[in-house]
């Protein structure tokens, strides 16, 4: 599942290198540094340090980019019978995932697709970046121990690599996914997967973009309760497909949220002028782990 590996810096450039280009992973480490222990422990530790130095570095010798443009999309479709003993084993190394990775959430489908499905989401600066931070964790002894236990629940791995519409953020005001929050003290809330297959074509993907920049603010005016986590479209995996994921409170809220839409004149422009484009169109309802991040 992963494979590579990047040289660590020294000690003293790992960590700065890593609090300037990875805030959760520096924090984690920072967390386990403070509490000493065995030998084995501070040799993790160090490991762990190499982790974010190399992906700091990666990050910095790639071109410029939006601050989590790059979204990693993995989907895990397990055995019914292995779902709880999975997520159960998830959970238990959710703090060591947050510390290699930079971690957005995991969900499990309530409706609308499989059900023995997670979808786990991730946001990198960068592929150079990705490559290695995912590089550096499979030298992590814990991390591939957790891997390799978790092997019995599969049924088969899927990733696809995402890339965010900045334009679309820029006209909407939703900051991205790196940047998203859920409402303080809210509680878990349901999460609304979109997901569009457009024909085959280098316009395909621009014309939707430009099209839900002009129609969406519209539609998010008329929508008090959803948030706009992401925005994104294909760029490994099957091409010209594009992804909305949005937040509300609970699956009733987001049927308002349609039925608002629908009145709404520019939006139903929008729509009109991309779904001849369109060849398949996909909603599912996801709920967050107790576990992810994002609730």
């Amino acid at each position: 599942m992963l494979s590579g590996g990047v040289a660590p810096l020294g000690a003293a450039a790992a960590a700065a290198a890593a609090r300037a280009a990875w805030p959760g992973a520096c924090a984690g480490l920072a967390a386990a540094l403070d509490g000493g222990g065995a030998a084995m422990q501070h040799q993790q530790q160090r490991q762990r340090r190499g982790v974010a130095s190399s992906a700091a570095t990666a990050a910095a010798a790639a071109p410029a980019a939006p601050s989590g443009s790059v979204l990693e999309v993995r989907e895990y479709t397990l055995h019914p019978a292995g779902m709880k003993a999975y997520l159960k084993l998830t959970a238990e190394h959710a703090e060591l995932r947050r510390s290699l990775l930079p971690f957005l959430g995991m969900f499990t489908c309530d409706t609308g697709g499989e059900l023995n499905v997670v979808t786990h989401l991730y946001a990198y600066e960068s592929m150079a970046a990705r490559e290695a931070a995912r590089a550096a964790a499979a030298k992590d002894a814990q991390w591939v121990a957790y891997v390799d236990a978790g092997r019995q629940y599969m049924q088969k791995q899927a990733s696809r690599i995402m890339l965010e519409a900045t334009g679309l953020y820029a006209a909407t005001g939703a900051p991205g996914a790196a940047a998203f929050a859920p409402p303080s003290g809210a509680g878990p809330g349901m999460y609304e997967l979109r997901q569009y297959q457009l024909h085959p074509g280098y316009g395909s993907v621009p014309k939707l973009l430009k099209a839900f920049e002009e129609g969406l603010p519209d539609k998010i005016a008329a929508d008090p309760e959803g948030r706009l986590v992401s925005f994104a479209y294909s760029d490994v995996g099957t091409l010209n497909s594009v992804m909305e994921l949005w937040r509300y409170p609970n699956a009733a809220a987001c049927i308002r949220a349609r039925q608002a839409a629908r009145q709404v004149p520019k939006w139903r422009e929008t729509i009109a002028a991309v779904t001849p484009g369109v060849q398949t169109f996909t909603t599912s309802f996801l709920t967050p782990c107790p576990f992810s991040p994002w609730q």
